[in-house]
């Protein structure tokens, strides 16, 4: 008998709190020098990060995809060694996952959730864990550089005309937003991570970022129409909008008219709108994990009204880049990895069609 994957999805997460209080409490046991080296608080830290990864493993499981649980781990590993947590203390929190998981959830249930955690186990043995600065990625590397660094001393108004001043000498935007732009936010999401900013300046990072883009608005429609639509939404309470609105940007500069209506619009007015604008395509952007289950379920919602029928769905944003098939599994009719691809899978999608 086939195991429904969002049944046992759903029971970690209808018992994810007593299940991560008995992880926490199995993994202090097993390393009873925990209790020294962190104190009462580190009990409270480790079942907060159980229940994190608990929600990861649950929508991992559900979408069939150990490799976004396992590339959490990562991301997890890089974050915690700020906080005097070893890729060991890691190891052992997920040795106590399958114990738990095995007695709560019975070995036939249990079958389904053991291949995401041993491809986590497989990660945290694994030593690629990136370290270098995200601007060797950037053609431009000297004045991302110079951008970001304006952007960490506080110094918008001079990140701004560095800016401005890349306009005047003709640098292209699309240039300037996939090599300055999009490579310094993940530069700074990667400062972050390792503890080497706080997290108020990666929010005034991003923030003073989305308003110098709204400086460049006027120029984003120098370039002749193509007469074709794009609707751009985040599902849920998604707080990453920047990226949805780097690449909406890019698509005007490509011709398209769009129109960005950002996070937690409610699905009835987000079709209602597709629908109004006649949209050719609708992007939607998720950068969490356990939000890709949103996009699934927006897709489906979409799909059901035959007025949608010739609307093509792109998705982009972490969790589809770490599995790069995942798209297919949730209903989209194309991926794009950045701004770029995904104007060009969407307009080979329109073409396609002969739109």
């Amino acid at each position: 008998m086939s195991i429904d994957v969002a049944v046992v999805g759903k029971l970690i997460l209808d018992q994810e709190d007593r299940i991560a209080e008995e992880i926490t409490r199995l993994q202090y046991e097993r390393q009873p020098e925990l209790s020294a080296r962190f104190g009462e608080i580190g009990w409270i830290k480790t079942k907060q990060d159980t229940l994190y990864s608990l929600k990861y493993l649950a929508e991992s499981i559900h979408l069939g995809s150990p490799l976004l649980f396992s590339s959490y781990m990562t991301w997890l590993r890089v974050l915690l060694q700020q906080y005097r947590v070893s890729t060991e203390d890691i190891y052992v929190n997920i040795l106590c996952f399958q114990e738990v998981l095995m007695a709560e959830l019975g070995s036939e249930y249990y079958e389904t959730a053991e291949p995401h955690l041993e491809a986590a186990l497989r990660q945290l043995s694994s030593d690629e864990v990136r370290q270098h600065s995200h601007f060797q990625d950037s053609s431009m590397v000297d004045e991302v550089t110079a951008y970001t660094e304006l952007l960490l001393e506080g110094r918008r108004a001079e990140a701004s005309q560095l800016i401005m001043d890349l306009v005047d000498r003709g640098t292209p935007l699309q240039t300037i937003y996939l090599d300055i732009f999009q490579q310094s936010q993940y530069e700074i999401g990667r400062l972050w991570q390792t503890g080497r900013i706080t997290v108020a300046q990666e929010h005034y990072c991003s923030a003073a970022t989305q308003l110098i883009m709204s400086q460049l608005f006027p120029y984003l429609f120098t370039h002749s129409r193509k007469g074709r639509k794009l609707v751009s939404a985040c599902v849920g309470g998604e707080l990453h909008e920047i990226g949805l609105r780097m690449v909406t940007d890019i698509f005007e500069l490509n011709g398209w008219d769009t129109y960005y209506v950002g996070a937690n619009v409610p699905v009835g007015p987000l079709i209602a709108m597709l629908k109004e604008y006649k949209a050719d395509v609708l992007a939607i952007s998720c950068t969490m994990t356990y939000h890709v289950g949103l996009v699934r379920d927006l897709i489906a919602d979409v799909r059901k009204d035959p007025e949608c029928d010739n609307i093509r769905i792109v998705v982009g944003g972490f969790p589809f880049n770490i599995d790069r098939e995942l798209w297919r599994s949730i209903g989209a009719d194309g991926y794009g990895s950045n701004a770029e691809e995904s104007v060009k899978v969407a307009t080979e999608l329109v073409r396609t069609d002969g739109r």
